[in-house]
């Protein structure tokens, strides 16, 4: 067997806001990739272009068979580090396009992602495996609510959200039935589905899951406390929030949400590394949302969480590979 290193590409970018938190993940893993196993090549997917880089050199990606030209020679992939955040790598699609052509990549498969990606499915499954979430109710233009039938099921305040989105973009606390329609309308701009979900008082943390040698194995917890009224865009990416780990919850608490944590990366046949987000109210741990393709810059959680648990960025990257490829 060659032990040559393996020709990996880092696809980041994407067709949503997110494609700016992207490019950042994807620089950490080229930053710190252990290059002894991987060749890796960054690949920026676009709505009008496909193309690697690679020491200052591009090339434009064949979508046929996803190779490319550079460097005199033409490259193929071994696998996929998928680190784009939304549309189409954090939805399903390209996890479709890279099983038709037999290549690897380090999400779940395009039911996975398709799944986790919208909001509401995920809490219905997720309800219906008797996991606790808020309660939350689904807005499209086919089907209008008025605000009294909207408030009714989910209080006041309550959050605002596009359905298939993520990093908080679009997001709005509504705290009386008058901000309610412009907060939808926000949304709706993302994407026509939206969700309203009843605001919980409690502690929010939320937990990294990765696989160590086969094993499903949940990241120390993080207990997420925001400068603003949520853990917003700002709060998340311009450091308006203090993320501490080991989160400060009693040590059943600790260990409930850990447990939650990777049976739900097991009863959702997740891969690679995912990150599930709670509140806690009362004693109790309360599912908010699935993130299966979770920010991965220096910054990001999940490498805080590693670093707690003594896995340096090389080793988590390398983990996240392995149990992908």
């Amino acid at each position: 067997m060659s032990n040559s290193p393996k020709n990996i590409a880092v696809v980041c970018g994407g067709y949503s806001g997110e494609a700016a938190v992207s490019m950042r993940s994807a620089d950490m893993i080229m930053k710190n990739i252990d290059r002894k196993l991987y060749n890796p090549v960054k690949v920026i997917v676009g709505r009008d272009r496909w193309y690697g880089e690679c020491e200052g050199a591009e090339a434009e990606v064949n979508r046929a068979d996803f190779t490319l030209a550079l460097g005199g020679k033409n490259i193929s992939f071994d696998g996929v580090f998928m680190i784009i955040h939304g549309t189409p790598g954090e939805d399903g699609i390209m996890q479709g396009y890279f099983e038709l052509l037999g290549i690897p990549t380090t999400t779940g498969d395009t039911l996975n992602m398709s799944l986790t990606f919208n909001k509401k499915m995920t809490t219905r499954v997720l309800s219906a495996l008797k996991f606790n979430t808020a309660a939350s109710v689904e807005v499209d233009g086919h089907a209008p609510l008025t605000d009294s039938e909207i408030i009714a099921i989910t209080g006041l305040p309550c959050f605002v959200k596009p359905n298939r989105g993520g990093s908080s973009l679009a997001t709005t606390m509504v705290d009386n039935k008058h901000e309610l329609y412009s907060a939808i309308e926000r949304a709706a701009a993302i994407d026509r589905y939206v969700i309203v979900e009843e605001y919980m008082q409690g502690t929010e943390v939320t937990c990294g899951v990765i696989q160590i040698q086969g094993k499903i194995t949940a990241l120390p917890v993080t207990e997420i406390v925001s400068d603003n009224k949520f853990f917003d865009y700002e709060a998340k990416y311009q450091g308006k929030s203090n993320e501490i780990t080991p989160a400060r919850l009693s040590e059943s608490v600790y260990k409930e949400v850990q447990r939650l944590s990777e049976k739900i990366y097991s009863v959702l046949k997740c891969r690679g590394m995912i990150r599930v987000d709670y509140i806690i109210r009362g004693e109790i741990p309360y599912v908010i949302e699935v993130n299966t393709t979770p920010g991965f810059s220096e910054a990001s959680i999940i490498p805080q969480q590693a670093a707690v648990a003594g896995i340096d960025k090389k080793s988590l990257i390398s983990l996240v590979m392995e149990s992908s490829l």
